[in-house]
């Protein structure tokens, strides 16, 4: 399937500034992106040894901060940092560096010691509840998590905790050995099933406030949701007929595998689980983990899979080595045995994340020419998703 949504990787502002795409995602029309980007291209080939999300050390000072703009219909355009819909960021970033900026979303400012995450209005509340309530719920020190240290309408600020993501360590060959990489994951496992055993129930029923429910029909409406960006993105083009098949295909067989099975019984999710929600010091204390804006009751599945399916997806992108995908892999599949989610459930929830991912992936250079060869394996990858 060679079509894919044309998001370039360098685009040109109308001062005629180069800016790098870092990520990209759909808008509700044809042609429309929301971008975020960094100043000058990075050196050299994009390719796949410096991703445009690597860390700012690798991208090079010259990428340090980061942008929000607009690409329709082949215009660039930028979105200045007094974001009409963010109304406190300029102010936060005044004080610090943005690292995340998607148009008039959200963005995160990196302060010092502290992550300042704007807002719209009204939103702010939303995301320190969750917040509090992954607190509750994760209490006795089997994860560190950052604290919540003031919260207001649009803004939310969180301390920062030490380490690196699991994302960045599985491809750093110098300083992490294979021992030392399959003990993050270890810690991690132990972490996540201590957690998962100490405190059963207890995000149903003494968290600081009622968690939004995330049912299997609610993955089934997130799943649609991307493939009908997908499609509308695609719609008329004649070289997207295949690639439209093959997800339309794709999509009916991850729903089916959600609605035809058992549902395991519910818990606390984080709702976004993936590596670079991970942090490692590579020492003996717990595991790092950050970003409970998605918490939520759901499936074990759900979080499981999705963790899973990201890694996975690092080793088509060769930012994983099939050792370490194997070793991460194994430790997954062990905590998924130990708290007895279902190998159908599980299956299902990973059937879904590898259509939604291949659709999320699809608008991100470089990635997007390879997204369609993603799809196109879901098949064969899923038939062997218990193999090690």
């Amino acid at each position: 399937m060679s079509w894919h949504p044309d998001i370039p990787l360098q685009l040109t502002d109308a001062a005629g500034a180069l800016w790098q795409v870092r990520r990209a995602w759909p808008e509700k029309s044809a042609g429309e992106y929301s971008v975020e980007v960094v100043p000058r291209p990075a050196p050299a080939s994009p390719g796949f040894e410096t991703p445009p999300d690597a860390p700012a050390a690798k991208r090079g000072r010259a990428a340090a901060g980061v942008r929000a703009g607009h690409v329709r219909h082949g215009m660039f355009s930028l979105v200045p940092l007094a974001d009409p819909r963010l109304p406190s960021l300029a102010a936060a970033a005044a004080g610090g560096e943005v690292v995340v900026h998607r148009a008039h979303k959200r963005a995160v400012v990196h302060a010092g010691d502290r992550y300042i995450k704007v807002l719209r209005p009204g939103y702010g509340l939303r995301v320190a509840e969750s917040h509090a309530s992954a607190a509750d719920v994760l209490a006795g020190g089997f994860f560190d998590t950052p604290r919540l240290l003031a919260s207001w309408s649009d803004v939310v600020v969180f301390s920062s905790i030490p380490g690196r993501s699991y994302l960045e360590l599985g491809q750093d060959h110098t300083t992490v050995t294979e021992a030392g990489y399959a003990a993050m994951w270890g810690a991690w496992s132990r972490a996540w099933v201590t957690a998962a055993r100490a405190a059963p129930g207890r995000a149903l029923r003494t968290t600081a406030v009622a968690l939004p429910e995330h049912p299997a029909g609610a993955e089934v409406d997130t799943l649609r949701r991307w493939t009908g960006h997908w499609l509308t993105h695609s719609d008329g083009i004649p070289e997207a007929s295949q690639a439209r098949a093959a997800l339309l295909a794709q999509r009916d067989h991850a729903v089916g595998l959600l609605v035809s099975s058992r549902p395991d019984p519910p818990a606390w999710a984080h709702g976004d689980l993936h590596d670079k929600q991970l942090l490692s010091s590579g020492g003996p204390g717990a595991p790092g983990l950050v970003d409970f804006d998605g918490s939520c009751i759901a499936e074990p599945a759900l979080d499981l899979a999705n963790l899973d399916v990201h890694l996975e997806l690092r080793r088509l992108q060769h930012r994983l080595t099939v050792r370490r995908y194997r070793i991460a892999h194994g430790h997954i599949l062990a905590v998924a045995e130990q708290l007895r989610v279902s190998p159908e459930r599980f299956a299902a929830y990973a059937a879904a994340t590898r259509v939604r991912l291949a659709c999320l992936y699809a608008f991100r250079p470089p990635w997007g020419p390879d997204a369609g060869d993603y799809l196109v394996r879901v098949r064969t990858l899923s038939e062997s998703y218990y193999v090690m």
